[in-house]
């Protein structure tokens, strides 16, 4: 069995990807969307999807950038 010990280091690596997967999410969004990036920010920080993402325990984290950015378009939509 592998055992992580759980450092204040690995907690600011942890964090610094998430930072960079948000990045790249609202990157995707302002693309996909033709806005610009700090519409696309205001729209992602806006959202459930954001709070999903942020919550470690329901792994929104694990999936593909793609799959958020269609989730969090999904959530537009419904919210139309």
């Amino acid at each position: 069995m592998l055992t992580i010990k759980i450092t204040q280091k690995n907690i600011v690596m942890l964090d610094f990807l998430l930072w960079i997967k948000i990045a790249r999410i609202i990157a995707q969004l302002a693309y996909t969307l033709h806005i610009s990036t700090d519409r696309a920010l205001q729209i992602f920080y806006d959202s459930d999807v954001c709070r999903m993402l942020h919550d470690k325990d329901l792994g929104l984290h694990l999936m593909s950038d793609t799959y958020i950015v269609n989730d969090l378009i999904e959530e537009l939509r419904a919210k139309q």
